[in-house]
């Protein structure tokens, strides 16, 4: 009987559950102007989350309705969260957080799956969700986050930089997962002053992008071998964000000489799964410069523009072959936030660059088809080429000498040779003139006073 109402009990909160996510799948996006109004429409205020305050042990209650609040947070309007988060507070253990968005700032020392219920683990799609213990100035915070970066290892002690945005849920006892048979590990025992629910823990590695403020998380969603798709946007976002916050000379002092673009082309090498963010160096010829509005107003205020600049970029290589075609140059795509003044623009130029940026991913577009003499069609087997793609602040540009500048700079080589042939000439007249007088005086003087008559 005990445990026939206990099952009865697990289906009915598996059915809530369900029920719960399946009307925020279907249920149209509402205008929120707060994390407390977004919250109470799906009384999931601070009011309807006491039982996460409540005394005793960390409970599958507790963890049910962690998990409907970041449902609830990765269905939030796209610009209303965007707000949110630019408007969130600094939190530390003193603080009464509500239902605003807080931030914290510090060193994650380890992260643990915390293992869901079966009823919840079908309902969620996953068999567990990640806990982040972060140390901060303020004392130790504990995260259950959808997202955390897939490169970090589980149960085993690290200490990277980040920073989470989320909602503060309580200041009594979390989660302690329990460590896997074998693992050397085991969550800490002291508790955290802090437990915060984040769509996501931010990494900012130490390096010259994540200097910049890059989360190196979101390269995760990133996509090799095709274009720009739905899972680069937020990297690609953040990376032109990045690139504008630090003084110009950042990049290019990272980057060091032109970067050998065979190393990044060859997708045998697999130079972006361990390189992805480095800086590198091109120096070309740019074929295309093509102006790209940006639309969305969040994306304005992410980057401080509204738009960006594509470059193809035709960077000098030893002979190669491609798509069966030999060739010895080869272009990298780059996206710069600005163009020098007076640097020609659009679809056929022919202007010498340098571009310094950090690489994003290895970029495919579409090749032309080039029509042969018998009227068909040569091209890619799978019409499509790929490239780096390259995301900075600026191109440097190299112009050539104009026709003008050409033409009076060989005048006035011209008029510098005549008149030092002139030069030449009149000091050449001068001296012949003073040794003739010389040589006049000479003879006259070897002659006698006076004629001797016979």
């Amino acid at each position: 009987m005990i445990a026939s109402r206990g099952l009865a009990r697990m289906l009915r909160t598996s059915c809530v559950v369900a029920l719960s996510l399946m009307v925020a799948a279907t249920a149209p996006a509402q205008t929120a102007t707060s994390p407390a109004d977004f919250l109470a429409t799906w009384r999931l205020d601070r009011g309807s989350r006491d039982g996460l305050e409540a005394a005793g042990p960390w409970s599958d209650a507790k963890l049910q309705l962690c998990l409907r609040l970041l449902a609830r947070l990765a269905l939030a309007p796209a610009d209303a969260y965007a707000g949110w988060v630019e408007k969130a507070s600094p939190a530390d253990a003193a603080t009464d957080a509500g239902d605003v968005l807080v931030r914290i700032e510090g060193r994650a020392v380890l992260a643990a799956p915390l293992p869901l219920p079966p009823a919840l683990a079908e309902i969620a799609n996953r068999p567990a969700i990640d806990l982040v213990r972060v140390r901060t100035p303020h004392g130790n915070v504990d995260v259950i986050a959808d997202a955390v970066p897939r490169s970090w290892p589980r149960w085993e002690p690290i200490d990277e930089r980040v920073s989470v945005v989320g909602i503060a849920l309580s200041k009594s006892a979390g989660p302690t997962p329990d460590p896997p048979a074998g693992s050397r590990a085991a969550w800490p025992a002291e508790p955290a002053s802090l437990l915060i629910a984040a769509r996501r823990v931010a990494w900012h590695p130490p390096t010259p992008l994540g200097d910049l403020g890059m989360d190196y998380g979101l390269f995760d969603g990133v996509v090799d071998g095709q274009k720009l798709v739905a899972g680069d946007t937020d990297a690609f976002y953040a990376l032109l964000a990045a690139v504008g916050r630090g003084p110009r000379a950042t990049p290019e002092a990272a980057a060091g000489p032109v970067t050998d673009a065979l190393s990044l082309i060859d997708p045998a090498r697999g130079w972006f799964a361990k390189h992805r963010g480095d800086p590198v160096t091109f120096q070309g010829t740019a074929r295309r410069a093509t102006r790209i509005q940006i639309d969305e107003p969040r994306r304005r205020r992410e980057i401080g523009g509204d738009h960006y600049w594509e470059l193809y970029v035709f960077v000098p290589t030893s002979l190669i072959r491609i798509n069966d075609r030999l060739q010895e140059t080869y272009p990298i795509v780059c996206c710069v936030r600005e163009l020098p003044a007076g640097m020609p623009t659009g679809q056929a130029i022919n202007e010498q660059v340098r571009v310094t940026g950090f690489a994003m991913k290895r970029y495919a577009y579409p090749l032309p088809k080039v029509r042969r003499e018998n009227g068909g069609e040569q091209g890619a087997a799978d019409g499509r080429q790929e490239t780096p793609l390259v995301i900075g602040t600026r191109a440097v540009w190299m112009p050539e000498p104009s026709a003008a500048g050409a033409t009076s700079l060989l005048g006035w080589v011209f008029l510098g040779l005549a008149g030092l042939v002139g030069l030449v000439l009149a000091v050449g007249a001068w001296r012949y003139g003073r040794d003739a007088r010389r040589e006049r005086e000479r003879q006259r003087a070897g002659l006698p006073d006076k004629l001797q008559l016979p």
